[in-house]
């Protein structure tokens, strides 16, 4: 369970912080929900408690891991299919995995991908949805504003790109 003020993460919206734990009334029954206010999007997402665990809910990652990840230590990279619906396909499943190395190395495929080529359309909005979730927890985590962090991992980036 989490409380108002804990910083957590929603697998596919990003990070943000619960400003409050509050019911409400859903197909005429009364819930208790999370209000999770989105760090880049200044949005609130309203999620059902009993839904938190199933939906992916989680804690973000400690100052350390984000140092670690900032410092481009996210393991080696997942070989990318050649068809694009594959690629489409298992990027999706990695960023919906809420596992934050995961969407790291999701975040630096496609963007070695796009220094190669100009990517898709829907690689573009893969490549999108994984920044925002990358950055929001990092900057969280890590008290960096978007584009410190947009700038360290695309050095992180450039020297995977020079191997």
């Amino acid at each position: 369970m989490f409380s108002v003020g804990d910083h957590v993460l929603h697998p596919l919206h990003g990070a943000g912080t619960v400003t409050s734990i509050c019911i409400r009334q859903n197909d005429g029954m009364r819930q208790k929900y999370y209000a999770l206010h989105l760090v880049l999007d200044d949005v609130v997402l309203y999620i059902p408690v009993r839904c938190s665990g199933q939906v992916g809910l989680r804690h973000i990652c400690s100052a350390q891991e984000a140092e670690k990840i900032l410092c481009g230590q996210i393991g080696p990279l997942p070989p990318q299919p050649a068809s694009w619906n594959d690629r489409y396909r298992e990027n999706m499943n990695r960023i919906r995995s809420g596992d934050i190395y995961q969407v790291a190395r999701v975040t630096a495929c496609l963007w070695l991908r796009g220094r190669r080529r100009a990517l898709a359309g829907s690689e573009k909005r893969v490549m999108e949805c994984a920044e925002r979730i990358l950055y929001s927890e990092l900057m969280l985590a890590s008290g960096l504003s978007r584009r410190e962090v947009q700038q360290r991992l695309e050095q992180q980036w450039k020297k995977l790109h020079l191997r």
